[in-house]
């Protein structure tokens, strides 16, 4: 439910604890959740059964005792003893009342654009870094599912009133970037009738072919330059136009950054010599056979790691250590970083660094992504065979689209394997989770504009809303600024997907057993009311997870 009612209920059952049970030690957390039975109400605390533990007492004679210190605020709840609350074994239950129900859906309905907004004094500075994909070539699947949850976290973000902003790291120092314009040489020589063999750890595809031909097609006199000279122009041609097509490919699939982070700016300005020193300031280096080292060990780690290699050149560790050292530098009071499935063994030696130098007040959150496996009918599904060995995000999204990619990526929690359903992803059915939400959207539009056409106006007439069915759909609405509040507290995206999936429902069960418009006037007017604040709720979900919310389908 709300989180004010929730804050309010924790206040008022901690002060009737404090009370009745005199002694502080024996006293224990309030916490309300929903209980596991509907009939036993909307909301209920388990605190009688926690204390009930603790000094061996009868857990329902202790909930009753703490019920009749308990104070009712009538902003919440109606005075009927025999509606608010029940007792259960010790769990002492709250039903929310019309009332409130009825107030909460005047909001979304008169205010749908601050429904849920949480006050400004509650802002954090926010940092979002997510895909960052190596700009070696095509993005591919598990670059899409990273899109979705990082662009939608710092909308979740953004709605419950932080100030937010999204960075994509290009890692474009360093040997991959030279591999990639060697690569790109030896194809160009191979055109041109020399034998060249990729170096070891070279990028290979049809697309390191397409590149030799595009670039070399803009220059006359590339036979006249020497091998370094070719390399790098190759290196530098190709890493600007898969950059390029990075941000286009992201910007299709509704996800923008405010900033596009490189590490090369990162080396230049000197940093990662600078997060250098200040390891050794606080004698967390040490040199052996040349290199240097941090003493990742005494911080729990296997083995201690590499920071500078024996040719004087810095590891992507000590690179990454200098961009958390930059991001803590600007202010952040959290910097989220969604990582790939390859990264389970780096995030620790990360922290552990990253905490050796104490790095201002900047909460560093890390978070891996797990593997995405396409199946169509059950079986493993391939789309791609001309890129190389891998499926792009262009040939997925062409596949299944835009609403659909991201809907599905946000249906599971970022630690979970993933198993994408083409064949359902493309199905025009309820059996579609992201089509059955999408029909609820364009049905409530469709019953909207039926009852305005027979003249009725979306007026403010919620007293005759009391039938079961109405109530749970007022309940679920009323869940919606918890619901973003916990996605964001707990990183878990797929809240969003899930609360649309129940609200659809609900909906779509109400509308089975009663009509919208009838001839009684004033009930079709407060039916119309539950309509329209049931498809404002699901566009303000929708536009949180940057699907469409279609009028008609």
């Amino acid at each position: 439910m709300t989180e004010r009612v929730q804050d309010y209920l924790i206040r008022a059952v901690s002060q009737a604890v404090e009370k009745k049970i005199p002694d502080p030690l024996a006293r224990a957390e309030v916490i309300i959740e929903k209980p596991k039975q509907k009939s036993f109400g909307d909301l209920s605390t388990p605190v009688a059964m926690a204390i009930a533990k603790k000094i061996r007492g009868n857990p329902a004679a202790i909930a009753r005792d703490i019920m009749t210190a308990f104070v009712w605020d009538e902003r919440f709840v109606q005075p009927d003893p025999g509606l608010l609350s029940t007792i259960t074994g010790g769990f002492i239950n709250f039903r929310l009342s019309p009332a409130y129900l009825h107030s909460v859906l005047a909001e979304v309905t008169a205010h749908p654009e601050t429904f849920g907004r949480a006050r400004p004094e509650t802002s954090k500075k926010v940092l979002f870094e997510f895909v960052s994909a190596n700009p070696t070539g095509p993005m591919v699947v598990v670059n899409a599912r990273a899109a979705a949850i990082g662009d939608v976290m710092a909308r979740i973000n953004e709605w419950i009133g932080n100030t937010v902003e999204r960075e994509f790291y290009v890692n474009d120092y360093g040997n991959q970037v030279r591999l990639l314009g060697k690569s790109i040489a030896c194809r160009y020589w191979e055109e041109k009738g020399r034998a060249c063999v990729i170096p070891e750890g070279g990028y290979e595809g049809d697309y390191i072919k397409d590149f030799a031909r595009e670039i070399s097609s803009r220059h006359a006199d590339l036979e006249l330059k020497t091998e370094e000279e070719l390399e790098k122009l190759f290196q530098n041609e190709a890493l600007e136009a898969i950059i390029a097509r990075q941000k286009s490919i992201l910007e299709t699939y509704g996800v923008r950054y405010d900033r596009w982070f490189r590490e090369s700016d990162l080396h230049a300005s000197g940093a990662p010599q600078d997060v250098l020193n200040r390891l050794r300031e606080k004698g967390l280096t040490y040199e052996d056979s040349g290199a240097i080292w941090f003493p990742a060990t005494r911080f729990g780690e296997e083995k201690d790691r590499v920071l500078v290699r024996q040719d004087k050149s810095p590891t992507y560790f000590l690179a990454d250590l200098s961009y958390h050292l930059h991001k803590a530098a600007r202010g952040f009071d959290e910097s989220y970083t969604f990582w790939g499935p390859d990264h389970h063994g780096y995030i620790p030696r990360l922290e552990s660094a990253v905490g050796a130098l104490s790095l201002s007040k900047t909460v560093f959150k890390n978070f891996i992504i797990q593997q995405v496996n396409l199946v169509r009918d059950g079986k493993p599904f391939r789309m791609s065979k001309r890129k190389g060995d891998f499926i792009t995000i262009s040939d997925f999204l062409a596949e299944v689209g835009v609403d659909a990619a991201r809907y599905f990526f946000l249906m599971r929690r970022l630690s979970s394997h993933f198993d994408f359903d083409i064949s359902l992803a493309v199905k025009q059915s309820d059996e579609n989770p992201v089509f059955y939400v999408q029909y609820a959207h364009a049905r409530t539009c469709s019953l909207i504009k039926h009852a305005l056409e027979r003249g009725f106006t979306e007026e403010e007439t919620m007293r005759l809303l009391a039938e079961p069915e109405e109530l749970d759909v007022m309940k679920i609405i009323a869940e919606f600024p918890a619901m973003l509040s916990h996605a964001a507290h707990y990183v878990e995206p797929h809240r969003v997907t899930t609360y649309l999936e129940a609200l659809a429902a609900q909906f779509h069960q109400f509308y089975q057993k009663h009509r919208i418009v009838t001839e009684d006037r004033e009930l079709s007017k407060a039916r119309l009311l539950l309509t329209v604040g049931v498809r404002n709720t699901i566009k303000l979900a929708l536009d949180v997870l940057g699907v469409l919310a279609p009028q008609r389908m």
